[in-house]
């Protein structure tokens, strides 16, 4: 049966904001400063006025849009009784993203204005950074938890495309690889190895879209 010309565009129009929700993730991962467990007061001082922007309207909203707009696109690969991985894939993945989006983007708010020199001398934003640098040990099980999420609804929707044959056999275990091996990456690793892992992942979570629309809605169960 074919897809409704509306349905077909608003695909289109999902697709789309897809690709633009991960160019603005990878600006936004490009833009901040590396995270080695802390955010320090030289880095948010060099950003001046764009940190608490960059992080609202560009990095916490970029996240969440492409992740929901993965899970539509994980669910429409959804074939046979292997449908059902990607279906609780696309729940986790979907939910992981927003909650590492809203997580990531509340965290640097108080620093946003503790590093402002027109809200606090820079004697006592140092001091207030040194405190909640302390405190973010309390996200940990949110950021934590919403990337594992990710990550095992990936791998059940990756699983799930492989069964179903929705996407070339050797992109999606290459995905697979990939997933697992992400991993592995420490949070230390060097920028280029950080920069790369992550572009892999964009491309990754693209050719699900990309796939995804193609997808021809007559063989879905």
């Amino acid at each position: 049966m074919p897809v409704p010309k509306s349905r077909r565009a608003a695909l289109v129009a999902l697709f789309v904001l897809l690709l633009v929700a991960l160019a603005g993730r990878t600006l936004f991962m490009l833009w901040e400063p590396p995270f080695d467990g802390a955010i320090h007061y030289d880095d948010v001082r060099d950003l001046g006025a764009a940190y608490w922007p960059m992080n609202l309207y560009l990095g916490g909203p970029a996240y969440s849009i492409s992740w929901i707009a993965a899970a539509v696109f994980i669910v429409r690969l959804a074939r046979g009784r292997a449908g059902v991985l990607n279906l609780v894939g696309a729940f986790l993945a979907g939910l992981g993203g927003v909650v590492f989006a809203l997580v990531i983007t509340a965290e640097v708010l108080p620093f946003a204005y503790a590093g402002d020199p027109a809200v606090l001398p820079e004697s006592q934003g140092r001091a207030l950074f040194e405190v909640f640098n302390d405190q973010l040990d309390g996200l940990l099980p949110a950021i934590l938890g919403s990337q594992v999420a990710i990550v095992l609804g990936m791998v059940l929707a990756l699983a799930g495309t492989l069964v179903g044959r929705t996407m070339p056999r050797p992109l999606v275990i290459a995905g697979l690889v990939y997933v697992v091996a992400l991993v592995l990456v420490p949070q230390d690793a060097a920028r280029a190895v950080v920069v790369v892992s992550y572009l892999v992942q964009v491309a990754l979570v693209a050719a699900i879209g990309w796939y995804g629309l193609r997808a021809d809605d007559s063989e879905r169960p």
